[in-house]
């Protein structure tokens, strides 16, 4: 047995001469003595350590056939993915003016036509029945309506869900949809009607406390946002499980940590909202004049975006609230059974790229083109990345910071120096708080 060729070697600083292990390919962890560690390469390891280190894809018997597994990961998780996810950008209208907004010029009184809403939803049961794992058709869809600010279409979102839901309940499936909103108009009448036409999650995006909020996300009339927000949220996140995203700049990110005890102060505790989580702000692709906004990062691998996000998912942390975990993440684009519907039927692979010419794979009324090449599926699959330890939490990066950086998606969007900046804070910060928080206990074999 050889140690994984996706793992990390940390020190461990509650426990002299132990080693923190941790598995990029299982998103798995175990802490192991400097012994132990040393028995893996001797060929003295038990065989009960040996079975459970193999099974958190810690050890593993060929390196090379290792690095095979890995590079057809994707394509198993496809083949087993019984499940449909579709973003519908049901608008392209919204009631803020956010000077930072990716879509720019793109945004005005647009919305789905009722006709593009019966080819959307033909769309849906056309895929809804393609041979999934078992060779059966899917089991489970899950809508995330996106705008603009998708509830000012309320009428269209719920003619939708009531459609999909009646259609997948038929068959015996699950229907569930997502709202990605400013939360302005998500009250508690909007949510007690969506509850039951299969709504079960809303994010909604808060950057910073009131006076870093207000700036950045006012409505068109420059009034302020935040207070209506928040009592929004109050009013509805015992209806439907709220998340709260936010953007940050390199200038306010520190401005975050008052959120954060804005919300328990408010009564907003981690019991009653499902997740927290903050973001950088992207910058906008070379020749992009649709938005003057020059603050936005170019690459996650920029040092002060580890530093941010390593300060805020502590604080998140230690404040109680659930935020994701260091886990492997694909591109939407390497996702066979996840498509992007622009308001006009234009079918994309990623939100960040609707609108971009040469970026549609599609469309509702004549289906999906094979977008291998445009998008390059799999270009991760070169002896760079399949060398790289960290591959499985990257698969290439994110096509859309590739574009916004490059002009184009043709390279890898390699996110190396962010993981080696911050990979080995953000694991022990997972194991600090599971501990502190359910008595957890990181798996310590033998």
């Amino acid at each position: 047995m050889q140690l994984s060729h996706y793992l990390k070697i940390y020190p461990f600083e509650e426990r002299p001469r132990h080693r923190l292990l941790f598995s990029t390919k299982r998103a798995s962890m175990v802490l192991l003595d400097d012994e132990k560690l040393s028995s893996i390469g001797n060929g003295t390891l038990s065989p009960s350590d040996e079975a459970a280190l193999l099974n958190i894809g810690v050890i593993t018997p060929d390196r090379e056939e290792e690095k095979k597994e890995v590079s057809s990961m994707l394509d198993r998780l496809n083949e087993k993915n019984a499940g449909l996810n579709i973003s519908v950008f049901i608008n392209l209208d919204c009631n803020f003016a956010c000077p930072y907004c990716y879509e720019g010029d793109l945004k005005g009184k647009i919305i789905m036509s009722d006709e593009t809403v019966d080819l959307l939803i033909a769309f849906i049961k056309e895929k809804f029945g393609i041979s999934g794992f078992g060779g059966a058709g899917k089991n489970a869809l899950n809508l995330d309506f996106y705008g603009g600010e998708p509830l000012l279409s309320l009428g269209l979102i719920k003619r939708i869900s009531g459609a999909m839901k009646a259609f997948t309940e038929a068959r015996g499936a699950e229907f569930t949809f997502t709202l990605v909103t400013n939360g302005s108009l998500f009250k508690k009448k909007v949510a007690e009607e969506l509850y039951p036409l299969g709504l079960r999650r809303a994010k909604i995006t808060v950057d910073g406390p009131a006076e870093t909020h207000n700036k950045s996300r006012p409505f068109k009339s420059g009034a302020a946002s935040f207070d209506i927000i928040m009592n929004n949220i109050k009013e509805t996140c015992d209806i439907v499980k709220i998340g709260i995203g936010g953007n940050f700049t390199r200038d306010n990110y520190e401005k975050f940590l008052d959120l954060l005890a804005y919300l328990k102060a408010e009564g907003l505790t981690p019991d009653r909202l499902y997740q927290v989580k903050f973001g950088s702000i992207l910058g906008r692709p070379a020749g992009d004049t649709s938005v003057e906004y020059v603050d936005g990062c170019m690459s996650v691998n920029e040092p002060w975006i580890s530093k941010a996000e390593v300060l805020l998912r502590e604080a998140i942390l230690q404040a109680g609230y659930a935020t994701p975990k260091i886990t492997p993440m694909p591109c939407q684009v390497e996702l066979r059974n996840a498509y992007v519907v622009n308001h006009d039927g234009a079918v994309y692979k990623c939100p960040g790229l609707i609108g971009r010419k040469g970026f549609e794979v599609g469309d509702l009324k004549n289906g999906i083109t094979d977008y291998t090449v445009s998008h390059r599926v799999g270009i991760w699959k070169n002896e760079e990345c399949l060398e790289c330890e960290y591959l499985p939490l990257c698969f290439g990066g994110c096509r859309y910071m590739a574009y916004v950086r490059d002009g184009n998606i043709d390279k890898p969007d390699c996110k190396k120096p962010y993981f080696d900046a911050s990979l080995e804070g953000l694991i022990k910060q997972d194991i600090k708080y599971a501990k502190k928080n359910s008595g957890d206990r990181i798996q310590n074999p033998g």
